[in-house]
C-alpha cells in the first residue's frame, strides 16, 4: 500500500490562546502619564461660580452652568457658633470651614480673622490668622497666607498672595499671587509686569441695576484653597460692612 504522506504540509502545532489581551494603555498612549488628567494652576484654568444671597445673614454657591446649590454660606453674630462666616455643603449641618472675625476689627496690624478650612467644628481643628492690610493708610489691598497645590499630586502650602479690591463703588476683587509662580526662575518675575497668570480670583459684584455676584477661581489649587477665597471674600466685605445684593 503507498503513503500519501509525502504530498502533506509539514507539521507545526497551533496554541491557541485561552485569552486575548488587550493592549497596554501605558505603552499605545502618546503620554509618558499615559491616560492619567491632571489639573495644575500653571495650565491656567478657571471655574466659574455664582454667590446667591438667600437672606441677610445666607448665601448659595453655585456653578455657573448648573444652579443646584453646592455649599451655603452662613453669617452667624452668635458666639456660641464655630465662626462669624461659615461654609457647608449643601445638604450637610457640619461646617467644613470658617472664619472668626477679629474683636479688633479697626486695628491696622492685627490680622483680619482667623480661618479653618478642614472640619472647624472638631476640638483639634488647625486655625491661621487671615488677611492683614497691606498698608497702614490703604484699606483697599490685603496681605494673605493661603494653602494651595501647586503641583499636581503634592499637598498644599502656604503661599503668599494680595487681594485689590479698589474703592467702595468698584465691584471687582482680584487675588494675586505674589512673587514669581512654581517653575519661574527669580531672574525673570518682574513684580510691576505681572499679566492676568498672577490673578487667582476675581469677585464681581452684583451691582444695583442687576446682575450676579461672579466669581472666578483658578483650578487645580485644591478644595481648601478655593474654600479660602470664598471665606476671605466675605471678611473682607464685613470689615467694609458691605453686603452682596
Amino acid at each position: 500500500m503507498s503513503s500519501n504522506t509525502a504530498n502533506l504540509p509539514p507539521y507545526s502545532e497551533k496554541h491557541i490562546p485561552n485569552e486575548i489581551s488587550a493592549p497596554d494603555s501605558q505603552t499605545t498612549s502618546n503620554r509618558i502619564a499615559g491616560t492619567i488628567q491632571t489639573c495644575s494652576i500653571r495650565d491656567f484654568q478657571v471655574d466659574y461660580l455664582t454667590l446667591v444671597r438667600d437672606s441677610a445673614t445666607s448665601y448659595h454657591i453655585s456653578l455657573t452652568v448648573d444652579p443646584t446649590p453646592l455649599y451655603r454660606i452662613e453669617l452667624v453674630s452668635s458666639s456660641s457658633k464655630v465662626g462669624d462666616i461659615q461654609i457647608f455643603p449643601a445638604t450637610d449641618s457640619a461646617p467644613i470651614a470658617a472664619a472668626r472675625l477679629s474683636v479688633n476689627p479697626k486695628s491696622k496690624s492685627e490680622p483680619l480673622a482667623t480661618m479653618c478650612t478642614s472640619s472647624p467644628h472638631l476640638p483639634d481643628a488647625i486655625w491661621r490668622p487671615s488677611l492683614t492690610r497691606k498698608s497702614m493708610f490703604s484699606s483697599d489691598e490685603y496681605q494673605t497666607s493661603m494653602p494651595i497645590i501647586t503641583m499636581p499630586g503634592r499637598a498644599a502650602t502656604p503661599r503668599q498672595f494680595s487681594w485689590r479690591t479698589g474703592s467702595v463703588a468698584e465691584p471687582f476683587y482680584q487675588l494675586w499671587w505674589e512673587g514669581p509662580l512654581p517653575f519661574v526662575p527669580s531672574s525673570m518675575f518682574m513684580a510691576d509686569q505681572r499679566g492676568s497668570e498672577y490673578v487667582f480670583a476675581t469677585l464681581a459684584r452684583k451691582a444695583v441695576e442687576g446682575g450676579e455676584n461672579l466669581v472666578q477661581i483658578r483650578r487645580g489649587g485644591g478644595l481648601a484653597f478655593e474654600l479660602s477665597v470664598i471665606l476671605e471674600l466675605f471678611v473682607i466685605l464685613q470689615s467694609k460692612k458691605t453686603q452682596l445684593l
